[in-house]
C-alpha cells in the first residue's frame, strides 16, 4: 500500500479535526447548560450540580483515558488494512466499558454519600446525593460515546458524532426547562430534573450513534462475529497503552477535582464561583481536547500506513490550530469574564470571586492548550506512559502544591488553588513539548 500524500489526507484531516472538536464541545456544553438552568435555584444549587459533577469527573475520567488508548489501536489497525484486528479492538473495548460502568456506578453512589470525609457543606449533602444517583445512569452512554465516536472517525464518518452532540444538546435544553421548572406539563424537580435531563440526552445521542455505526457497516461487517476475539490479547494491549492515559488524566483533571473536593467546604458563595469558573473553564478546554483526540487518530492512521513525516505534518499543524485558539480565548475570556458570569448568578460574592478565578483562566490558556495537544500527538505515536509520569510531576510535585500554600497559608482561598493550577498546566506543556521534539527528531 502507498502512502497516502499530504494533499490526499488533508481534507480528512481537516474533517476529523471539526468534528472532534465539535464532539468535545458538544459534550462540555452540557455541563454548562445544567449549570445555567439552575441558576435561579439559588447558590447552594449550583454548588450542589458543579459537587456532583466534579465527584462524576473522578469516574468518567478513568474509563475516557483508558479508552483513549483506542484512539491510536483502531485507526493503526485500519491505516494497515486489517478489519480484523480493527474490530476485535472494539469489541473488547466494549466488554470493557460494561465492565467499569458497574465499578464506576457504585463508587460513585458511595463516594457522594461520604460527603461529611470531604469537609463538604452540610447544606448541600442531601441534594449531592440525590443528584448523584440520577446522573450515575449516565455512565455506560458517556463510556461507550468516545468508542463509537472512534469508530465512525476512524472510518471517514467524522461529522456523526457532531449531529449526535446538536441533538443531545437540544434535548438536554429542553429537558432543562421542561424539568427544572415544570413546563410542558412536566413536574417541577428542581435540580433532579437537570440530572433527568442530562441522562436522557446522553441515552439519545448514544442511540443515534449506535445507529450511524450501524450504517456505516453495512458493507463493512464485522468480521469478529464469525472468527472470535483474542479477548486476553485485545484487552491487555487496550489496557496496557490506556492505564498510563488514564493516570495522566488523573493527574491533569484530577488536579482541578480535588480543587473542587475543597471548595465543597467553602461557603456558598465561593464554592458557587468555583463551580461555575471551572464549568466554563472545561467548556472552552473541550476545544483544544477535540484538537488532541483529532491529532491522536489521524497521526495514527498516518503511521499505520507506514507515513511518519505526513503524521508529524498533521501533528504541527494541529499545534499551530492551538496556539491560536489559545490567544483568541485568553482574549474573550478577559474581556467577557463578568457578563458571561451573569448569566450564571446574580449574587454580588459569587460574581465577585467567579471574575478574579476566570481572569486566572485567561491566563493559562495557552499552558491548557498545549499540554493536552502534545498528549493527544503522543497518543498518536503509540506513547502514553511518559506523559502520564510529566503530568504527575506538572501537577502533582509542582501544581497542587504550590496551590495548597497560597490557598491555606497566604490566606488566598479558591484564588490561591487555581494559580497552582495554572502553574502545573505550564509546567506539563513545557514538559510535553521537549519529549515531542525528541520523538520527532528520533522518527524523521
Amino acid at each position: 500500500m502507498q502512502p497516502p500524500s499530504p494533499t490526499r489526507s488533508a481534507p480528512e484531516y481537516r474533517a476529523v479535526l471539526l468534528h472532534s472538536v465539535g464532539s468535545f464541545f458538544g459534550q462540555s456544553l452540557m455541563q454548562v447548560v445544567d449549570l445555567l438552568f439552575c441558576r435561579d435555584l439559588g447558590s447552594n444549587a449550583t454548588a450542589s450540580v458543579g459537587t456532583a459533577t466534579s465527584f462524576f469527573a473522578w469516574f468518567m475520567i478513568l474509563g475516557i483515558g483508558i479508552f483513549s488508548s483506542l484512539e491510536f489501536l483502531i485507526p493503526h489497525a485500519l491505516g494497515e488494512a486489517d478489519e480484523k484486528k480493527s474490530d476485535s479492538y472494539f469489541f473488547a473495548g466494549a466488554l470493557l466499558i460494561l465492565l467499569l460502568t458497574l465499578g464506576s456506578t457504585c463508587g460513585f453512589i458511595a463516594l457522594t454519600r461520604m460527603g461529611a470525609l470531604f469537609g463538604m457543606d452540610p447544606a448541600i449533602q442531601g441534594s449531592v446525593a440525590r443528584f448523584s444517583t440520577i446522573l450515575s445512569l449516565s455512565f455506560l452512554p458517556v463510556f461507550l460515546t468516545p468508542l463509537l465516536r472512534t469508530e465512525l472517525q476512524a472510518r471517514g464518518h467524522s461529522h456523526d458524532t457532531t449531529l449526535a452532540f446538536a441533538l443531545g444538546n437540544g434535548m438536554n435544553v429542553f429537558f432543562n426547562w421542561a424539568l427544572v421548572f415544570g413546563h410542558a406539563g412536566f413536574p417541577a424537580l428542581g435540580i433532579e430534573g437537570s440530572a433527568w435531563s442530562n441522562v436522557l440526552s446522553r441515552i439519545a445521542i448514544l442511540g443515534f450513534l449506535l445507529y450511524r455505526v450501524r450504517l456505516a457497516r453495512r458493507n463493512t461487517p464485522f468480521t469478529e462475529f464469525r472468527s472470535g476475539i483474542p479477548w486476553k490479547l485485545r484487552m491487555k494491549t487496550i489496557l496496557r497503552l490506556g492505564i498510563p492515559t488514564s493516570l495522566q488524566m488523573f493527574f491533569e483533571i484530577g488536579a482541578f477535582i480535588l480543587v473542587g473536593t475543597i471548595a465543597a467546604g467553602f461557603p456558598p458563595a465561593e464554592n458557587a464561583a468555583h463551580a461555575i469558573a471551572i464549568s466554563l473553564a472545561s467548556f472552552v478546554f473541550m476545544i483544544p481536547a477535540g484538537m488532541g483526540s483529532a491529532a491522536a487518530l489521524t497521526m495514527s492512521r498516518a503511521l499505520g500506513e507506514g507515513n511518519p513525516r505526513l503524521s508529524f505534518q498533521l501533528g504541527q499543524k494541529t499545534l499551530k490550530y492551538g496556539i491560536l485558539y489559545a490567544a483568541s480565548a485568553s482574549a474573550l475570556i478577559f474581556w467577557l469574564r463578568d457578563p458571561v458570569l451573569r448569566f450564571f448568578a446574580d449574587d454580588p460574592a459569587t460574581l465577585k470571586i467567579g471574575s478574579r478565578l476566570l481572569l486566572i483562566t485567561a491566563l493559562f490558556q495557552f499552558g491548557d492548550a498545549l499540554q493536552v495537544i502534545l498528549s493527544g500527538c503522543l497518543r498518536g505515536l503509540g506513547e502514553t506512559r511518559v506523559q502520564a509520569g510529566m503530568n504527575a510531576i506538572g501537577h502533582g510535585v509542582i501544581g497542587v502544591p504550590l496551590g495548597l500554600i497560597l490557598c491555606f497559608h497566604l490566606d488566598l482561598g479558591i484564588e490561591g488553588l487555581w494559580i497552582g493550577l495554572s502553574a502545573g498546566l505550564f509546567s506539563v506543556a513545557a514538559l510535553l513539548g521537549s519529549r515531542y521534539r525528541k520523538r520527532r527528531q528520533a522518527l524523521t
